[in-house]
Parts: C-alpha cells; sequence; structure tokens
C-alpha cells in the first residue's frame, strides 16, 4: 500500500480543536450511527492525541468513543502510521526480535522474561517494549529485574544493547513520551485505548526485524494483519497467553504470519496435552512474583522441563527469524 499523505500536509490548514468537532461527532452517535474516520483522519487525530493539541475533554471523548465503537483496521492503520511518524528507530541495524508486554498475567505465569531470554540464548537480539501498571497484574519487569535482564535508560542505550546482541526491556517512555502519555490516559478514563492496540504493533528498530504480537479479543486478529499487511513488517501473531505474547501453555495455538511482501498465512499448532506436567508446575509457579522467578531459574537452567506449547512458539520464531537479512546493510544490498 502506497504512504499515506502526511497529516501535516493533509490537514495543515486545520484548527484541531474545532476540526476534530465533526469527527466526535462521527464517532460519538452509538452502535448503529457510529462512522469510521478514514485512515488519513485517524493519522491526523493521532497526531493530535500525541502532540497534546486536543482539549482534556476532546482527548478523553475521541478515546473513549473509538473504545466504544472499536477500532476499524482503517483506523487503526493511521495510528500506527502516525507514531511512526514521530518516533525515530533505535540505532541497532542488527536482525532483532520486537515484542511489546503491556497486560501483564493474573492466572498464569508471566513468561515474556523466559522467551526473550530463551529467543536470546539462540542468537536473536530481543527488544521488549513495557509499560508498568498499578494494575495487580504480574507485569514483566520485576521479574525482568530479578533474573538480571539489561533495562535500558533510553534509546540510545537500547540501541546498543541489542547491536551487543542482548535482550532489552526499554519502557515505551524511553521510547516515545508521547506514547506513553495517550496510554496514560487509562488513569484517568478506567479504559485501555487506541494506543494500547498500536503500541503492540511497534517494531522501532533500522534493522530487520520480527515483531511478535498478541491480542486478547479474536476480532482484533484480522485488524493487526492488515496493518502490518500495509507496513509489510514480518510478524507472527496470536492469542498468547492473558494478552501477552508467549504461548499458553495450556492449549495449542492458532498462529498468523505476516511475511515481508505483507501476504497473510494462517496455521495452527497441535492442543497442548491436557495432563502435561511442565504445563501443570507452569501454573502452580503463577502464585507470586518469586515463584515464577524461580521457575522460569529452573526452566533456563535445565531442571525445569519447557511447557510443550512455548517449544512450539520458540520453534517458529527461531525459523521465521532465520528469513530475516541479518543486518540493515544486508537489507539495503538484498537485490529488488
Amino acid at each position: 500500500m502506497p504512504p499515506l499523505p502526511s497529516p501535516e500536509i493533509a490537514h495543515q490548514d486545520l484548527d484541531p480543536r474545532t476540526a476534530v468537532l465533526p469527527w466526535l461527532h462521527a464517532l460519538s452517535r452509538g452502535p448503529r450511527g457510529s462512522r469510521d474516520l478514514d485512515p488519513g483522519q485517524a493519522r491526523t487525530l493521532m497526531h493530535w492525541l500525541l502532540q497534546g493539541r486536543l482539549s482534556d475533554a476532546q482527548a478523553g471523548a475521541a478515546l473513549v468513543a473509538l473504545r466504544m465503537k472499536s477500532e476499524s483496521s482503517a483506523e487503526l492503520e493511521g495510528f500506527t502510521r502516525a507514531v511512526l511518524d514521530v518516533v525515530p528507530p533505535l540505532a541497532s541495524t542488527r536482525a532483532t526480535v520486537c515484542l511489546s508486554s503491556l497486560n501483564g498475567t493474573r492466572r498464569l505465569p508471566n513468561q515474556v522474561p523466559l522467551l526473550a531470554a530463551l529467543l536470546q540464548r539462540r542468537g536473536m537480539p530481543v527488544l521488549v517494549l513495557g509499560a508498568e501498571q498499578q494494575d495487580g497484574r504480574a507485569h514483566t519487569l520485576p521479574l525482568w529485574q530479578g533474573l538480571g535482564l539489561p533495562v535500558a535508560c533510553g534509546r540510545d542505550l537500547a540501541g546498543q544493547a541489542l547491536e551487543r546482541g542482548e535482550a532489552v526491556y526499554l519502557d515505551l517512555e524511553g521510547l516515545s513520551p508521547e506514547l506513553r502519555r495517550v496510554l496514560r490516559w487509562r488513569e484517568e478514563l478506567g479504559v485501555r485505548n487506541s494506543a494500547h492496540a498500536v503500541a503492540k504493533l511497534l517494531a522501532p528498530v533500522r534493522g530487520p526485524s520480527l515483531l511478535l504480537a498478541s491480542y486478547t479479543h479474536a476480532d482484533y486478529a484480522p485488524r493487526m494483519t492488515h496493518v502490518l499487511s500495509a507496513l509489510r513488517q514480518p510478524a507472527l501473531i496470536s492469542r498468547g497467553c492473558e494478552g501477552e505474547v508467549p504461548a499458553h501453555p495450556e492449549r495449542g495455538a492458532q498462529w498468523l504470519r505476516v511475511d515481508a511482501q505483507g501476504c497473510v498465512h494462517a496455521e495452527a499448532d497441535e492442543p497442548a496435552p491436557t495432563d502435561e506436567p511442565a504445563a501443570a508446575r507452569a501454573r502452580a509457579a503463577a502464585r507470586d512474583c518469586e515463584q515464577t522467578l524461580a521457575w522460569t531459574r529452573d526452566v533456563l537452567d535445565g531442571r525445569e522441563a519447557l511447557p510443550s506449547a512455548l517449544q512450539g512458539q520458540l520453534r517458529r520464531i527461531e525459523a521465521l527469524f532465520a528469513q530475516l537479512p541479518r543486518s540493515a546493510a544486508a537489507d539495503e544490498a538484498a537485490p529488488a
């Protein structure tokens, strides 16, 4: 898909606080009357949200209306392009696995640090974008720090860690304070907003990348593949585990794969055995952070078996990562 006109060009003469009013009207007319924004309007709206150019009332109204209506594929594409317009890629030129960890888990262990560490051991640099929240869930950062994995204080340090081949955690604040500010509207409104969906679609590195993404609600799967197909972003998407990327230890996964040409492929794994001991021990490890840490260390050190679902996911990621150019320079040198 050709790039859309720059919002600064398409809507440069608009006053955001008056121009947004008919868009709010279109978004807010209820289940039968609401209308979607086109990609250019959505892109401009997200620019205004990122720049803080709407009043608090208008920003809150737009985010709640989109939450109630649910973003269309075209709107989600426009929002994602707006964020990519303002987020410079990290400097690493190496092929990288990218994922966002925003949900946390409640009933099962948070396996994001485990997955990242296993990928790094297999020679894949990993960028994990996080946003810690006080919501009673098991989020990634405490586990990441407990394992002694590197946490970057900013974009430059994250890029350097990836260039060294490490698995590194970067808070969204360090990547894009503007996007993090839109995410924080959850604290005021009580519900997630479109920035949460956009953050899951970001692979902000200069080199080739494989994006790992997850969804909680099935209707988001075709929207996510639409955006990643339009961006030609290689990706592996599944329902994951409570909204996080790692495979659920107790069920087979349905996979959506987007290749570098934007084609979408649907695949599936066999269901995990219902009585698999490794899956049962994984569930038991979710009681608190210390037990999750102990279980994760045991798996990494070979004292505990890895759940078969996560083994299958690792094999898929390895195979897809092997198809990427090794660096940005290799990508530029590849024949058209």
